[in-house]
């Protein structure tokens, strides 16, 4: 059996729209602003046995530098291989913020540091309006208009009937009894010693 349904309906709205914003003062943020030193060669490596490469922040001082407070990265490089990263020139050397670079002649084979230069990310800390999506003042109407729609929609729906299955089956129930045991013998030997 099927059954089918048609319907239209016709629907008028009006739609309005307006939006207001404010403007207001932003906040304050503060952001870190970076940039590279020089590149420092103060020391030349001597050629004693406890020698070697001290581009310290101590000794770049010394020479009449100004090193940054507030170092957030190093870069050493040895001054013969600019391109080459350090540690791929097979040298234990301390490059870091703290005491900037140390190169020992004893802890190299052969046992002579190349001459290096040490370079510092210097940071500070900096007032700046946040950066934030600035809100404008801006009135926006939207002029009325009707708005008319036509709806239509089809719906069918099927019966079916659906036919009743029984099965059959059998059941065969079996019974056993147990095994009887009348005397049970039980007896102990024992071995003379």
């Amino acid at each position: 059996t099927s059954f089918s349904t048609t319907t239209q309906a016709t629907t008028t709205s009006e739609i309005t729209t307006s939006v207001i914003t404010s403007h207001s003062t932003p906040p304050l943020c503060v952001k870190e602003e970076c940039h590279w030193s020089r590149w420092y060669d103060v020391y030349y490596p001597g050629s004693g046995y406890n020698d070697g490469d001290f581009e310290t922040v101590q000794n770049i001082i010394k020479k009449g530098y100004k090193v940054c407070e507030n170092r957030k990265a190093v870069e050493c490089r040895a001054v013969r291989f600019p391109d080459t990263p350090y540690q791929l020139l097979e040298q234990h050397v301390t490059c870091n913020t703290e005491e900037g670079l140390i190169c020992y002649n004893k802890d190299q084979l052969p046992p002579i540091c190349y001459n290096y230069e040490v370079r510092f990310k210097c940071c500070v800390n900096i007032t700046v309006p946040c950066t934030t999506m600035t809100p404008t003042t801006t009135t926006q109407k939207t002029q009325t208009s009707p708005l008319t729609s036509t709806t239509s929609s089809t719906s069918s729906t099927e019966v079916t009937h659906t036919p009743h299955i029984h099965t059959k089956y059998e059941t065969t129930t079996i019974s056993t009894t147990p095994p009887k045991t009348d005397h049970i013998h039980s007896r102990s030997t024992t071995q003379p010693t």
